[in-house]
């Protein structure tokens, strides 16, 4: 399975809202050889904490306190949460074929999307095939296998990247959505 749309779905315009209270300088440039320098940005929303068991415990961050509607999708997601950010591509950028090893659901690791601003000029390819993301929807893919992103749209491509361990809830999640495709 590539790619698999997830049953959730959220308010675009309230996260934008909610992310326009952050300037550019809030945003980090994502050092990638996937991808050139100034063209791929991140906010980080959550950071790490050691649990009791020595483990890292990934929480709410300052940025994502004053974000209340971002904080809600967050603590929706009953499983382990490791990576929880927005991902900004400019205009005409794109992200070359690569893969993220190790982040399938077989292998238990999964990346999720949540396009907050996108459009049809904006390809996301998984092993060479489209998926058709749009704005406010969950989307799963096999991120272990090729994958590359081509924003061909005059304005930058906004995504919640959301990195979860699989359990049983996430597992019910999908089972769910592969019997409604």
């Amino acid at each position: 399975m590539n790619a698999l749309k997830l049953p959730f779905e959220f308010d675009a315009e309230v996260i934008k809202k909610e992310l326009s209270q952050f300037s550019k300088e809030d945003y980090q440039d994502i050092y990638n050889s996937s991808v050139m320098l100034e063209t791929l940005w991140l906010i980080h929303f959550i950071e790490p904490i050691i649990g009791k068991d020595g483990l890292p415990i990934f929480l709410p961050n300052n940025a994502l306190k004053k974000c209340p509607y971002l904080l809600s999708i967050f603590e929706m997601f009953q499983c382990d949460v490791e990576t929880f950010r927005i991902h900004t591509l400019d205009a005409g950028a794109s992200i070359q074929k690569h893969r993220d090893t190790g982040y399938s659901f077989e292998q238990g690791k999964i990346r999720l999307h949540i396009p907050v601003q996108t459009n049809d000029k904006v390809k996301m390819l998984v092993d060479d095939e489209a998926i058709p993301m749009k704005a406010g929807e969950c989307w799963y893919c096999n991120f272990n296998i090729e994958h590359e992103v081509k924003n061909n749209s005059d304005q930058s491509r906004v995504h919640i990247i959301i990195d979860c361990l699989v359990n049983d809830w996430l597992t019910r999640v999908f089972n769910q959505a592969k019997s409604k495709n």
